[in-house]
C-alpha cells in the first residue's frame, strides 16, 4: 500500500517516524517511504523490515514494476521510536536513521550506481511526475506518527563563500552578511549549493535557500563550490561554480571544470534555478575548482582565482578577461603550494588572496600569489590539529560592529560512521578581528 504525503523535490529530505510495531504471523512486516512515478511502475524504497529473520533497513527499486535490485543498508533496528531518513541526491541517495536525537549512518546509493535508468528526479519533467509516498504491506502492526519532506543543510557544511557585488564587498541585506556553502551529501558528487546568511555581530546561522543549475538539458544539476555576486552595472545575479553536477548532456566534471550562471530573481532564498552554461577550455586553461571572480576597476579587467588541478596536486593561479564569461589569460601561472578555497579580498584598501593547503590557512599577495604567511588565527579549525584544505571566507565589515574583519570557515572531519574517501565533513567556525 502507498499513502501519499507530497510532491518529490530532487535534492530535498525524506522522513518517516515509525513509533511502535508488532511482528505480524502473516508474513514479513514492511513499513517505510518511496519517491515514485505516477503509476508506482518505477519507484525507490527506503524501508524496515519488521520480520525476525530479515529484520533491517532495506533499499528497493522497481523498474516497470518488477524489483530491479534490494540492499540491506542494516540488519538490526532501534529498541524503541525511531525516524528513517533519506538524503536524496537527484539520482542517488543516503539514508540515516534517528533515535532519541541521535543520527547514524546507514548506507548510500555510490554515484556509480545511480538509479537515473529507472527515474532521474534532476528531470523536471520526471519530477513533476513522481509522488513522495508513505508504504506498508500491510502485515502485522506498525504506528507512524509523522511523515515529511524539506531543504535541509545536509549532513557537513563546507566550501563557504562570501555573496559580493562584482567588486567583492559584502551584499549585505538586513544587516546580514550572505554566503553560499554546499550542502554536503556522501560522494563528491552529491552535495548540492546552499545559502546561508548572519549578523556579523553575532554567530546566528541561518539557512536561507538552495540553488540549483539549468544547462538547458531538462535536468536541475547540483552544481556547487560557488561564487555567486550581484553585478550592480547590469543589474543581474551571476555565479561561477564547479561542475561536480555535471554539465549538458554531460555526466560528471570535464573540461574546465567551471560553470558560469545568470539570475534576474534574487536566488539567495528558497529554491531558486539559475541559467548555467560550461566555461568552455579555449576561455580559461587547465582543470579549474573554487572560483573567485571580480571586477578589478584599477586594471579594468575581470580577474578570477581558481585552485587549479594538476597531475600531482592542487594550486592556484589567477586569469584576466574583457567580460566576466569571456576568454581568460594568465596573469599568474600556477604556485607549487597545494591550494583549495581559493579566494580574494579587500583590506585596507589592497586586494589580497587568501586559501587552504597542507597546514593552516595561508595569505598570499595579489595579483603575483607570492606566499606572505599564515591568517594568525588563536584557535585553529578542529584544533589542535589544522583542519587543512579548508575555505578562508574572510569579509571586511562597515563601522558600528564589534569587529573590523569576520571570518567564517569549516574544518573537514566527516560525519560518523562513513568510511573511505568521503566529502561529508564540515563544521562553521567564526572569528572576529580588529
Amino acid at each position: 500500500m502507498s499513502f501519499y504525503v507530497g510532491a518529490v523535490n530532487p535534492y530535498a529530505t525524506y522522513e518517516i517516524d515509525i513509533h511502535s510495531w508488532e511482528y505480524g504471523n502473516d508474513g514479513e512486516s514492511e513499513v517505510g517511504f518511496e519517491l515514485a512515478r505516477m503509476g508506482l511502475q518505477d519507484r525507490v524504497q527506503l524501508f524496515a523490515c519488521l520480520d525476525s529473520l530479515k529484520e533491517g533497513i532495506y533499499l528497493r527499486i522497481y523498474k516497470d514494476g518488477l524489483v530491479e535490485r534490494e540492499e540491506r543498508f542494516s540488519s538490526s533496528l532501534p529498541d524503541g521510536s525511531f525516524t528513517l531518513r533519506a538524503q536524496l541526491y537527484g539520482n542517488s541517495l543516503g539514508a540515516f536513521i534517528e533515535e532519541y536525537g541521535h543520527t547514524s549512518f546507514l548506507g548510500y546509493v555510490p554515484i556509480k550506481k545511480n538509479f537515473s535508468e529507472v527515474i532521474d528526479f534532476r528531470s523536471v519533467e520526471e519530477a513533476a511526475e513522481a509522488t513522495f509516498n508513505v508504504i506498508s504491506n500491510s502485515c502485522g502492526r506498525v504506528e507512524v506518527v509523522g511523515a515529511r519532506s524539506y531543504l535541509s543543510t545536509g549532513i557537513g557544511q563546507a566550501d563557504i563563500r562570501l555573496v559580493s557585488y562584482e567588486d567583492l564587498s559584502p551584499y549585505m541585506d538586513q544587516n546580514r552578511l550572505w554566503f553560499t556553502f554546499s550542502c554536503r551529501g556522501i560522494d563528491i558528487n552529491q552535495s548540492v549549493q546552499g545559502v546561508l546568511s548572519l549578523d556579523p555581530s553575532v554567530f546566528d546561522i541561518r539557512f536561507e535557500g538552495v540553488i540549483v543549475f539549468d544547462h538547458g538539458d531538462g535536468l536541475l544539476r547540483n552544481d556547487y563550490a560557488s561564487h555567486l555576486f550581484y553585478d550592480r552595472r547590469e543589474k543581474l545575479w551571476k555565479a561561477y561554480a564547479c561542475d561536480f553536477g555535471g554539465t549538458a548532456y554531460t555526466e560528471l566534471r570535464s573540461g574546465t571544470g567551471l560553470v558560469t550562471a545568470v539570475s534576474s530573481k534574487d536566488p539567495r532564498r528558497g529554491f531558486s534555478v539559475m541559467k548555467a552554461r560550461r566555461v568552455e577550455t579555449d576561455h580559461v586553461l587547465g582543470h579549474n575548482e573554487d572560483p573567485c571572480i571580480f571586477y578589478d576597476s584599477q586594471n579594468k579587467k575581470w580577474r578570477l582565482l581558481t585552485s587549479v588541478l594538476t597531475s600531482k596536486s592542487i594550486t592556484s593561479g589567477i586569469f584576466e578577461s574583457e567580460e566576466w564569461d569571456g576568454k581568460f589569460t594568465r596573469v599568474a601561472p600556477p604556485i607549487s603550494l597545494n591550494s583549495t578555497g581559493t579566494s580574494i579580498q579587500k583590506i585596507g584598501g589592497k586586494y589580497y588572496a587568501f586559501m587552504g593547503g597542507h597546514g593552516n590557512l595561508r595569505v598570499h599577495a595579489y595579483p603575483s600569489l607570492e606566499l606572505l604567511g599564515e591568517l594568525d588565527l588563536d584557535l585553529q579549525p578542529h584544533w589542535p590539529k589544522a583542519a587543512g584544505r579548508v575555505w578562508a571566507s574572510l569579509v571586511p565589515l562597515p563601522e558600528g560592529y564589534p569587529y573590523r574583519y569576520v571570518l567564517l570557515t569549516m574544518d573537514r572531519p566527516n560525519f560518523p560512521g562513513i568510511t573511505g574517501a568521503n566529502w561529508s565533513y564540515g563544521g562553521l567556525y567564526f572569528y572576529g578581528a580588529d
